[in-house]
């Protein structure tokens, strides 16, 4: 019986490359440099790198998840824009998610996409902060007719979540001097 067992034993074990190792495959997915925002800092953080590294999904996950806190995402268009795009005043996440895939689209692969948050103040409000930065959106576009340079302020509403980690709940756009403003941007895409 024994002599049998070790029949077997060799045989399934010389079937087999247990014990031999295997060449690495290459990864499949984009490296990131996304980091959970576990405080207000991260979450901002993230918003930039999302845009340097164009990936959509770390774009989205700035935003808040109905599945992890009760409420829908607000957008606010500077008013300027909304008369010139009215689909602004519906803008939802999915709006969010066309709206990045656009600015990847309109850019050069070979360039960077850069947003700068500047003069950042914050104040506290029942449910969160409101954040506010003046932006510029540097978009290296492959077409002439569409600017490159967007500058602005945003005030974004924060929230953290159950999970906890802190998400954009509103985002209120508003345009200064004469540049053109996110809101346009936004507008073009959707």
């Amino acid at each position: 019986m024994k002599i049998f067992q070790l029949i077997i034993l060799l045989v399934a074990l010389s079937g087999c490359d247990l014990f031999t190792t295997r060449d690495p495959e290459d990864p499949t997915s984009t490296r990131s440099n996304f980091v959970p925002a576990t405080t207000p800092e991260i979450l901002f953080q993230n918003l930039q790198e999302s845009f340097r590294e164009r990936i959509t999904e770390n774009y989205m996950a700035c935003f808040v998840d109905s599945s992890y806190l009760a409420k829908q995402y607000v957008f606010n268009p500077a008013v300027s824009s909304l008369s010139q795009f009215p689909n602004l005043s519906d803008w939802t996440l999915e709006a969010e998610r066309q709206h990045f895939n656009y600015v990847k689209s309109i850019s050069s692969p070979n360039i960077q996409i850069s947003l700068l948050l500047e003069n950042r103040s914050f104040s506290s409000v029942d449910d969160g902060w409101i954040y506010q930065y003046e932006y510029t959106l540097s978009i290296p576009t492959t077409n002439p007719a569409i600017p490159g340079i967007y500058k602005g302020i945003a005030q974004f509403k924060i929230e953290n979540d159950s999970r906890p980690i802190w998400v954009i709940t509103e985002w209120t756009d508003i345009q200064v001097e004469n540049f053109p403003c996110w809101s346009e941007l936004k507008g073009r895409s959707y």
